[in-house]
């Protein structure tokens, strides 16, 4: 199935400040562009859902890039949505973890492992990279490959 609508790959990037505000700012780009590049409106919601955990996981435990940013990026493909959130990198590498089921938070990259196909972790130059990919559903409601 194809998510667009006649669109090869279109990469996009932008950066949002580090703190709690770069979420919405970063929901809002997204949406944006992926409206623009002709997503439906399902996957593009599951992709900025997965990107504001990003950048509030991003804003919360990591360190800035140059100029107090962090860097959002997304790619259009004929069946996939790719996205990534860049920062400064920190003493801990992002993992999926348990939370209470009454904690207030913790539950971010659980998330993200619900709603992307794949998800991980690449640290290079003290960067660090969370990258997501979301797979358009199939009309019969099994994941597009």
């Amino acid at each position: 199935m194809n998510v667009t609508a006649g669109v090869g790959e279109r990469a996009r990037h932008t950066f949002v400040p580090h703190h709690a505000r770069g979420a919405s700012l970063a929901r809002t780009h997204l949406l944006s562009g992926l409206r623009a590049a002709g997503v439906d409106a399902e996957l593009a919601g599951d992709a900025v859902m997965v990107v504001s955990e990003l950048v509030g996981n991003a804003a919360r435990h990591a360190r800035a890039l140059r100029d107090t940013l962090i860097e959002v990026s997304w790619s259009v493909l004929p069946d996939r949505v790719q996205v990534a959130v860049i920062d400064g990198g920190s003493a801990e590498t992002p993992t999926l973890r348990s939370a209470d089921w009454d904690a207030v938070d913790g539950r971010g990259l659980q998330i993200v492992a619900a709603l992307a196909s794949r998800w991980g972790v690449q640290t290079e130059d003290g960067r660090r990279r969370v990258w997501a990919e979301l797979v358009a559903a199939t009309d019969a409601g099994r994941l597009a490959i």
